[in-house]
């Protein structure tokens, strides 16, 4: 296994969607588009590969307007589904991590740790915010963020600052 930083191109996206399309087992009702009109080639993300160089997973942290960035710390927005994409922007001090999935014949074996020990360890001062939707999610947050506010069982927003 490796991790590999990759710049969100219309290739790799194309992988991260396959990925996502895994995980969501068909919910993720989003198409290629929906991809393509958040990220541009400037942001960044970092991937997990296996030792056939095939994505098992991946880490997405981009800089947002801090309009958003206070909508997600105070639990106000809890799906980020429907983001104006607008929202992304490509330089700010305010980050939001966007999504970090691993398939499932991969978890609980420690990646998900080194995934994001390696976006913190790399990524521009700042702050940064995420929203978990899942246990696991929350789980791996809490080892590097702060909890700010828990919305039910499975969602929380956690934030760091760097």
């Amino acid at each position: 296994m490796k991790i590999e930083k990759i710049y969100l191109t219309k290739d790799n996206l194309k992988k991260i969607k396959k990925i996502d399309d895994l995980y969501y087992k068909g919910e993720n009702k989003t198409d290629l588009n929906w991809y393509l009109e958040r990220f541009s080639s400037k942001h960044i993300g970092y991937v997990l590969l296996n030792g056939k160089s095939e994505y098992i997973g991946y880490i997405i942290s981009v800089p947002v307007k801090k309009e958003l960035y206070d909508a997600l710390i105070g639990g106000v927005l809890v799906n980020d589904i429907n983001i104006n994409p607008d929202m992304f922007i490509n330089k700010s001090k305010y980050n939001y991590i966007v999504s970090f999935v691993i398939l499932e014949e991969y978890r609980h074996m420690g990646l998900g740790v080194e995934l994001i020990k390696n976006i913190i360890n790399i990524v521009d001062k700042g702050y940064y915010c995420a929203l978990t939707i899942s246990k696991e999610g929350a789980g791996v947050a809490k080892k590097f963020m702060h909890l700010k506010k828990q919305i039910n069982d499975d969602v929380a927003v956690f934030e760091i600052k760097l």
